[in-house]
């Protein structure tokens, strides 16, 4: 059960000003509101030039994120960095998400965090929330700290956070920083989702279906699934499409779950595209169409996915939707034994058998070189 991921970009929240604005600092508030970031900087940076904290927090992020100017994050700092010297717990947060996003230059764990802790310490949610993230995943000049991100977790969860409250949940779960116990971590998932958080509803799903802090309750888990699946959440659709597949939780309905599988593998997820390709490959929900089971099991396969992998090696193998080839057969079905996979293994001593020393090893070159290329592109 994974936790959802946290939000790319920080939201400033900026209400209507009344009595004791500087000159033009409610106006821009609005225009900034409305989304006119153009308008919102010609009348929010004079203000902050006149001493408005606030404007000051604005203009900041506006420079900082290019709204409403060309990006320039060394300006947005300077804006930020003033309005946060008064206490602005607003700017603090902001800062903190400057340095955690990298924006600019090289992401900086260490001042993101001592600006989310500002920022924290002044009660605002997000950032005691963001603050228990970088605890939990540490990084440097940030130690991982577990308890004491299942603290700054506890206070953001306490004042509502869905983010926070799932975080927490999971915490629980795997008794990481607290002492594992899933009626506590089923509490506060169940806030989060409650609160129509996908990855939360996802979360309590897995919850029911492993019977986790819940009494099992496959026909629950797959009516939660299906509340995260309905708002696009690609794992959560995945895992409706298995339960048709299978059967669990609900009657068993190849075209359902080709149809969920299909929402999922569109998004690029990979388990989906084998599960779907596996489909069109028997003709199950959907009409059998090797070309179809070709393109999916080749997008799941090039993401590293096991079974598409697998999958794709046999239809060389057997020349399904492609004219048969030892030598990529083998190079797939290498890279899926390499995961274990007992059938992969089994396949792998069929095709050594058909092959020539020099095809092998050719084979093994392109394996190697796919794993090359594969480690290149993760982040």
């Amino acid at each position: 059960m994974s936790p959802g991921r946290r939000l790319a970009a920080s939201l400033l929240l900026l209400g209507l000003l009344v009595g004791g604005a500087t000159a033009g600092e409610a106006e821009g508030m609005l225009s900034y509101q409305l989304g006119d970031y153009a308008a919102a900087m010609r009348e929010l940076q004079p203000a902050a030039a006149a001493g408005s904290v606030r404007a000051a927090a604005a203009v900041g992020f506006m420079y900082a994120t290019g709204q409403g100017v060309p990006q320039d994050v060394a300006e947005g700092l300077k804006w930020l960095e003033r309005a946060a010297a008064s206490g602005d717990a607003e700017a603090q947060y902001n800062l903190g998400h400057v340095h955690d996003a990298g924006l600019g230059g090289a992401r900086n764990v260490a001042e993101a965090a001592r600006w989310y802790r500002l920022a924290a310490e002044q009660g605002r949610a997000d950032a005691r929330y963001n603050l228990g993230v970088l605890l939990k995943e540490g990084g440097e000049g940030v130690p991982q700290d577990y308890a004491e991100a299942a603290k700054w977790f506890r206070l953001a969860a306490e004042q509502g956070d869905a983010y926070a409250q799932l975080a927490l949940g999971l915490l629980y779960v795997r008794g990481s920083g607290v002492a594992q116990d899933f009626a506590e971590a089923q509490k506060w998932v169940r806030l989060a989702a409650d609160q129509g958080y996908a990855v939360a509803q996802y979360n309590l799903a897995s919850m029911y279906f492993e019977g986790h802090g819940v009494t099992r309750d496959e026909a629950e888990a797959v009516r939660l699934f299906e509340l995260a699946a309905g708002q696009g959440y690609a794992p959560a659709q995945f895992n409706v499409g298995i339960s048709y597949h299978t059967g669990r939780g609900v009657a068993p309905d190849d075209v359902a779950a080709a149809r969920w599988f299909k929402l999922a593998a569109d998004q690029g997820y990979a388990p989906a595209q084998a599960n779907l390709a596996m489909l069109y490959d028997h003709g199950q929900g959907v009409p059998q169409d090797d070309k179809q089971a070709l393109l999916w099991y080749s997008l799941a396969a090039n993401q590293g996915d096991v079974y598409g992998q697998y999958g794709l090696g046999a239809m060389y193998r057997n020349g399904y939707g492609v004219a048969q080839d030892n030598v990529m057969a083998y190079m797939w079905t290498s890279l899926a034994a390499q995961h274990g996979l007992p059938i992969a293994m089994k396949d792998l001593d069929t095709l050594t058998a058909r092959m020539s020393p020099a095809e092998i090893e050719q084979a093994r070159k392109l394996a190697i070189a796919w794993v090359q290329r594969s480690r290149g592109k993760s982040p």
